[in-house]
């Protein structure tokens, strides 16, 4: 399995596509902060050309680390049945088991990148363009970021092996949106009526981080700054991570392919 990630790894590195991709979401980062500057600077009173407004966005939308994954791994993942790597890699012995985890952690990995250099381009704008009237720190918005991450690493396990099963791009994520969003929101729903649903559905990360965070220009309210939050936060994504990884496993290798 270490020459098959070794093949990847190169094949990632050496390709486009990861590049491309960051390029433009590290580009639409800019392009956000620049027009926040612009208006800052010609629009007499404008309130919203902040460091704290901008980076507020983020903090208020964790959601987004979970369509980064999906994002990536689309990209990274993107020839593969057309190519017919799949196919090949498992004729030539790479077990399925192997190839599924393989891919899940060079999909993470590249991720992983993606967002380390999309948030650095990120805040290093805002810094640069924008005014500081004080307020929260970056580190607080990273612990943000980091309570979140294994749930991203779950949406791309998620993502990868949805991937491994479906080859229509658009139905594959037609299906991540289901699991990732439409379930949560059901559950959060029909909770109201069913009491162990709505507990349930507290548990999910697109639930929690939609109804338990307040993030604005006056306040600043976040579950990942409570001892509790930051223990939901990594244990929702735990559970993300062995529930999709298992189910993507056992259903890969019983899967006939093309």
């Amino acid at each position: 399995m270490l020459n098959y990630m070794k093949s990847e790894c190169y094949r990632v590195i050496h390709g486009k596509e990861l590049y491309v991709l960051t390029g433009v979401l590290s580009g639409l980062t800019v392009l956000m902060n620049v027009i926040l500057y612009l208006f800052n600077r010609f629009v007499f009173d404008f309130p919203y050309g902040s460091i704290r407004y901008s980076l507020n966005i983020l903090s208020s939308s964790m959601t987004t680390l979970l369509l980064g994954g999906l994002l990536v791994t689309s990209f990274v993942f993107s020839e593969e049945h057309k190519n017919g790597t799949l196919k090949n890699a498992v004729s030539f012995g790479i077990s399925r088991g192997q190839f599924f985890t393989a891919k899940c952690i060079v999909c993470s990995a590249a991720s992983l990148v993606c967002m380390a250099v999309v948030l650095t381009v990120y805040y290093g704008s805002a810094y640069l363009l924008l005014d500081d009237p004080g307020g929260i720190t970056v580190m607080a918005r990273l612990r943000g970021v980091a309570a979140n991450l294994p749930m991203a690493f779950a949406a791309v396990i998620l993502t990868v092996a949805l991937m491994c099963m479906i080859k229509k791009e658009i139905l594959m994520t037609i299906c991540w949106m289901a699991v990732i969003w439409v379930i949560p929101m059901l559950s959060f729903i029909v909770g109201f009526k069913i009491e162990w649903l709505n507990r349930a559905a507290e548990w999910m990360p697109w639930n929690y981080l939609k109804f338990e965070t307040t993030v604005n220009m006056t306040q600043y309210e976040c579950l990942w700054d409570t001892p509790e939050g930051l223990a939901k936060c990594l244990i929702a994504g735990v559970i993300g991570i062995a529930v999709f990884y298992v189910a993507g496993y056992v259903v890969f290798r019983k899967r006939d392919i093309a």
